[in-house]
C-alpha cells in the first residue's frame, strides 16, 4: 500500500501515539502506518459505503417536458415541492433542467424579493410571459446529472458544481432513472461516526 507524502503521518507523531498506549507494543514505525492506513481506509468505506448514487437515488422522480409552458412547469414543480426538475425528451433522455432561477431570470430578475416587486407593478406582464414561453426556452443545459455508477466523490464534485436541490441520475443512454437529493446525501452522514 503506497501512501502519498503529504499524507504520511510525521514520525513524531507515530512515536507520540505509540508511546501513549499502554503496555509494550512490538512493531516498527512502518508497521504502524500500514495497520493505520488499512485502518482508514477500512473506516472510510464503513462510513461512506452507502454514499454512492445506487443508494440515493429515488426512483419516484418527476420531470418536465421542453413543449410545456412556464406555467404547466410551475405548477408540476409546486406539486412535487421541487426547486428544480431534469427536463428529458421522449425516449426519457435529459436535455437540460428548469429550476426557480430560470424563472428569476426570464422575467428579468435575480432573487425572489426582485420578482415580487416586479410582479407587483407588472402580474399581467408575469402571467402572459408564463402562458407564452416554453420550458425548452428558459432550461439550463446541459444539465449536470449523475451516473447509476457513480460514487459519493461524483455526488460531492456535482453538487458542489451546482446550487440545484437535486440532481438527475441517468443510465448508459442518458435516459432518466431517478434523482438524488442534496437533503438525502447530506442526512445519510453519520455525524457522531466523525466526532
Amino acid at each position: 500500500m503506497s501512501e502519498s507524502p503529504s499524507a504520511r503521518l510525521p514520525d513524531e507523531d507515530v512515536l507520540a501515539a505509540l508511546r501513549s498506549m499502554s503496555g509494550y507494543i512490538d512493531i516498527t514505525l512502518d508497521d504502524f502506518r500500514e495497520i493505520y492506513t488499512l485502518a482508514h481506509e477500512h473506516a472510510l468505506q464503513r462510513l461512506f459505503s452507502k454514499m454512492d448514487v445506487s443508494h440515493l437515488m429515488r426512483r419516484d422522480v418527476s420531470a418536465l417536458r421542453p413543449t410545456q409552458t412556464l406555467t404547466q412547469a410551475a405548477e408540476q414543480m409546486a406539486l412535487m415541492h421541487a426547486h428544480t426538475l431534469p427536463v428529458v425528451d421522449e425516449q426519457g433522455c435529459v436535455l437540460g433542467d428548469v429550476s426557480e432561477w430560470n424563472f428569476l431570470q426570464g422575467y428579468g430578475a435575480d432573487t425572489f424579493f426582485a420578482l415580487v416587486f416586479r410582479l407587483m407593478a407588472h402580474d399581467q406582464r408575469f402571467l402572459d410571459y408564463c402562458e407564452a414561453t416554453t420550458v425548452r426556452e428558459v432550461m439550463t443545459t446541459p444539465a449536470t446529472v449523475l451516473n447509476a455508477a457513480g460514487s459519493f466523490v461524483d455526488i460531492a464534485r456535482a453538487f458542489h458544481a451546482v446550487e440545484e436541490k437535486r440532481l438527475p441520475v441517468v443510465d448508459e443512454g442518458n435516459r432518466l432513472i431517478g434523482v438524488v437529493m442534496r437533503r438525502d446525501f447530506f442526512e445519510r452522514f453519520h455525524w457522531d461516526d466523525w466526532l
